[in-house]
């Protein structure tokens, strides 16, 4: 596999000016992905989602990447803020499977909120936030010290906490940038649990739609990325949509 089967992805690693520091996302990456097939199969998918990208929304949102490639946090986390950026991609692609037109990431200005990206659909303006909420503190901990912790079959108090937070600033993000009476405000959510494999997700997204029912952040609409793990099901909820990863 090489530049012709992931462009997209080889962009942002012509960003990089030094790809041999201990700091950069893509070190050894052609070996990696030769040798680790799960890796490959990501990295496939990553650029097939990147390719629906308008060239205009592709430069933004590599433009955005680009300071992250390289910020590699030591507390366990890695290069998450990087791979949060990247989702941005998995929500535009929602929004123009949903028949939106005018699909556009939203430019940040200093010092005031704003959301990720805007739409129209059928001429109701359609704004988007982008959360993804990442593995818990004691996990990071864990991972980087090489500790062993168990699987819990059941999510934590701080998992709805940290969702509830996210939620919240999404929707204070969109209403600050749009709060017009006919739009629509979507926060588009990406969860990476403890549970790398996913052994419990199917159980994990039953608490999460029960804890819906009374909607803790109302005047929103919540979508769920479904993303393939080892142990992969499609997912349904009655409370908020659901995109499963295709395989």
């Amino acid at each position: 596999m090489s530049r012709p089967d992931l462009p997209r992805v080889y962009q942002l690693i012509d960003l990089i000016e030094d790809r041999a520091h201990h700091d950069s996302y893509f070190q050894n990456f052609e070996h990696s992905i030769e040798e680790g097939a799960e890796k490959r199969s990501v990295w496939l998918a990553r650029e097939k989602e990147l390719q629906r990208l308008d060239r205009e929304s592709w430069d933004f949102l590599k433009n955005e990447a680009f300071p992250y490639l390289t910020a590699r946090s030591h507390c366990g986390r890695g290069w998450e803020q990087f791979i949060s950026i990247l989702n941005q991609a998995r929500a535009y692609n929602f929004l123009l499977d949903s028949g939106c037109s005018e699909i556009r990431f939203i430019p940040r200005i200093k010092g005031k909120e704003s959301p990720d990206l805007e739409a129209n659909l059928d001429g109701i303006p359609v704004i988007c936030e982008v959360k993804t909420v990442n593995k818990s503190a004691q996990e990071a901990e864990a991972r980087q010290s090489g500790a062993s912790m168990s699987t819990l079959a059941t999510l934590e108090p701080g998992f709805f906490n940290k969702l509830t937070s996210d939620l919240e600033k999404a929707k204070s993000q969109m209403v600050s940038y749009n709060n017009s009476l006919c739009v629509r405000h979507v926060a588009f959510v990406v969860v990476n649990f403890d549970d790398s494999l996913g052994e419990y997700k199917t159980d994990y997204y039953e608490e999460i739609d029960q804890y819906l029912v009374g909607m803790p952040v109302a005047g929103i609409e919540v979508v769920f990325f479904n993303q393939r793990t080892c142990f992969h099901n499609e997912i349904m909820m009655k409370n908020a949509t659901v995109i499963n990863e295709a395989g």
